[in-house]
C-alpha cells in the first residue's frame, strides 16, 4: 500500500466520498509543473483547459507518477488509465463560481467509475474559491441537473443540481495548502464559490479509471497494469 494512502483514507472515501492528503508534494517539487502549465496552458488564453494530456506527453507522464497511482489503486484496482487532466485556474477577483454538480453527470463512460485527484498548486481556501462538498452524497444516484446560462450567471459549468435535491447546510470546505490534494468520488456533489479575492486559485485535476470501464473518446492513457476492456478502449501511444 502507498506510503501516502492509509486505512483511514479508505474508510473516509467509502463513507464520505472523499479524503485529503497533506503534502503529497513539496512546494519545490511543484515548481516545474506549475511553470509549465502557466507557460503552455494558462497563457494560451483558453480557460478552462480540459484534456491537454491528449497532445502533451509531459502532462501524461507527470500525471502517471507512482504517488498518484498508489493513491487511487486501492480505490480502483491495479489496472489504471489516466483519462483526463484539467487545469483549473480561477483568476483573482473575476474567477466564476462552479455550480453544484456531480462529475458523473458529464462523463461518457460505462460504468462510471473514477477517482479524481485535485492537487493545489497554490493555497486554496474559502476566500479564493475552494471546492465545497456534500459528504456522503456519492452514495445516492445521480441527481437531476438543470441548464444554467454560464455567461449570464457567471459560472464555470453549464449544469447545476436542483437545490431541493440536497442539503447545502451540510457542505464543508476543502481547504488545501500548496502540494495538498483531495481525492473524490465521481458521484460526490460538489461546487465552488466565485473567487472575489486578490489571489488566484490554481489547481491541477487528474482523473483515473479502471481499464475495465469503457470510454471511447480517445483520451485514455494506460498508466499502470493492462487493458481489461477486451480491446474496446484505445490508448494514447507514446
Amino acid at each position: 500500500m502507498s506510503v501516502y494512502f492509509t486505512p483511514e483514507m479508505a474508510a473516509e472515501y467509502q463513507a464520505d466520498g472523499f479524503f485529503l492528503v497533506r503534502k503529497l508534494f513539496t512546494e519545490g517539487e511543484l515548481h516545474q509543473v506549475t511553470d509549465y502549465i502557466i507557460e503552455n496552458v494558462i497563457n494560451s488564453g483558453q480557460l478552462p483547459v480540459v484534456q491537454p494530456h491528449k497532445t502533451d506527453r509531459f502532462l501524461r507522464e507527470w500525471g502517471s507518477q507512482e504517488r498518484f497511482l498508489d493513491l487511487v489503486q486501492p480505490l480502483l484496482g491495479p489496472d489504471l488509465a489516466l483519462w483526463t487532466v484539467h487545469c483549473f485556474y480561477k483568476p483573482s477577483v473575476t474567477g466564476p463560481r462552479t455550480p453544484w454538480h456531480q462529475d458523473a453527470r458529464y462523463w461518457a463512460m460505462k460504468p462510471v467509475v473514477t477517482a479524481s485527484v485535485w492537487l493545489a498548486l497554490e493555497p486554496v481556501d474559502e476566500e479564493n474559491g475552494c471546492m465545497n462538498v456534500i459528504p456522503g452524497s456519492h452514495l445516492e444516484e445521480i441527481c437531476q441537473h438543470h441548464q444554467v446560462d454560464d455567461e449570464k450567471d457567471k459560472v464555470s459549468l453549464s449544469l447545476e443540481i436542483d437545490n431541493q435535491k440536497f442539503d447545502e447546510s451540510k457542505a464543508i470546505s476543502i481547504v488545501l495548502d500548496t502540494g495538498d490534494c483531495s481525492v473524490h468520488h465521481s458521484h460526490l456533489i460538489h461546487g465552488a464559490k466565485a473567487n472575489n479575492s486578490g489571489r488566484s486559485r490554481h489547481g491541477l485535476v487528474l482523473r483515473y479509471m479502471p481499464t475495465s470501464s469503457i470510454r471511447t473518446d480517445g483520451d485514455l492513457y494506460l498508466a499502470r497494469g493492462r487493458d481489461l476492456s477486451n480491446g474496446v478502449n484505445v490508448y494514447i501511444q507514446d
